[in-house]
């Protein structure tokens, strides 16, 4: 058992120097910067539980101490792609409303399951955290599917570095909340699987970063012509409509 939780750690952690260093590679730091802090906050996370993955007391308390920075970084770094994407969107009054409105909607819900409900297994301070990750895992998970159908729909080629990040934390999301699900059914009789499930999430989910890194970005070709040539032809049309509307009436 020790065996396989050393190798679920030591695993993400070895992809996650990967992707630590195609980003310094490649430059990225600066453009995605919250995400270069999340991958060097995983790192440090992963190094640190690996270390002390031998004392199960010891481990659980780290753990619980280092969970709520890497989520808030999570949300950090989808929120920079995010914004990256829909900025003109995210301007409208009614789009932030719209999106803030679930963040807390997603935050009361958990606050107020963990304090009205009586604890099952673990602290109300544990349980407030894993309501609001699961909520948080089900609002990625929504997102990041949604969004991949409209790229596959819509044949979207730009945004190639913010697609892959959302996509892998869609991945994370969506197994994690497998893992979830299991722990919720079946209690501890697939304690195993439910553990390892996480672990594969985030294996998935680098290798989904990685892979993206690893290839030159795509450079959507340029119109051949300028803003100028277009508004004037743009305008000889609308001469010519207006001409024929003229000679309609």
């Amino acid at each position: 058992m020790h065996v396989v939780t050393v190798l679920s750690l030591a695993i993400p952690t070895v992809l996650q120097v990967c992707i630590v260093s195609l980003l310094l590679w490649r430059r990225l730091q600066k453009r995605f910067l919250w995400f270069f802090v999340y991958s060097l906050y995983s790192l440090l996370e992963a190094l640190i539980r690996l270390a002390v993955s031998h004392s199960a007391g010891v481990y659980f308390k780290v753990y619980w101490s280092t969970a709520p920075i890497d989520l808030a970084l999570t949300v950090l770094a989808l929120r920079e792609s995010f914004l990256s994407i829909f900025w003109p969107e995210a301007r409208l009054r009614w789009f932030r409303w719209a999106f803030w409105t679930s963040i807390g909607i997603a935050i009361a819900y958990s606050v107020w399951e963990a304090w009205a409900l009586a604890p099952r297994e673990a602290g109300r301070f544990v349980k407030m955290y894993l309501d609001f990750e699961l909520v948080l895992d089900i609002v990625i998970s929504v997102f990041g599917l949604l969004y991949g159908g409209f790229i596959r729909l819509f044949g979207i080629l730009e945004h190639q570095r913010e697609t892959a990040i959302i996509l892998g934390f869609t991945a994370i999301a969506c197994l994690g909340n497998f893992g979830w699900l299991t722990r919720s059914v079946f209690g501890t009789r697939f304690k195993l699987l439910s553990g390892l499930t996480l672990a594969v999430a985030y294996i998935v989910g680098e290798a989904i970063w990685i892979s993206d890194l690893l290839r030159t970005e795509r450079k959507l070709p340029e119109p051949k012509q300028t803003l100028e040539e277009m508004s004037a032809v743009m305008a000889r049309y609308t001469a010519i409509l207006h001409k024929y509307l003229g000679r309609e009436a």
